[in-house]
């Protein structure tokens, strides 16, 4: 079980860190390095997303629970390290609906496709194989 949860964690690590480094390289037209925070953020939501997985509960409710733990994952992070360290890691401020820069309707709504994704293709290929 402990080697299961740390291949998911690592997975969601990587994951995480491959996405943001293409979004933002291709978004800044340089290479860009995400940050150790975001990818705290990844590894969290891939174990919380094994954790929806192995649960015996209605679809429509694992995706609302989806929703709610990646919005929450990302305003937690991004406010913690905007109070404490002065660290802005993305700028939603120009986004409608946007609440302090730090998360938006349109961000979660990508959120939700990703944890999807891992969800339906990865957790499953993952778990076949551990």
């Amino acid at each position: 079980m402990i080697f299961r949860l740390l291949i998911i964690l690592i997975t969601g690590l990587i994951g995480g860190f491959i996405l943001e480094f293409i979004f933002k390289s291709v978004k800044t037209r340089k290479l860009a390095r995400p940050k150790f925070a975001n990818l705290q953020m990844y590894g969290l939501t891939a174990l919380f997303l094994y954790f929806l997985y192995i649960l015996n509960i209605n679809i429509i409710f694992k995706i609302l629970l989806m929703i709610i733990f990646t919005t929450a994952i990302e305003f937690i992070t991004g406010f913690i390290l905007l109070k404490y360290k002065n660290t802005r890691l993305w700028d939603y401020s120009k986004h409608k609906f946007n609440y302090k820069g730090i998360i938006c309707p349109l961000f979660s709504f990508f959120w939700l496709m990703v944890s999807l994704i891992f969800y339906y293709l990865v957790l499953p290929f993952l778990l076949n194989i551990v």
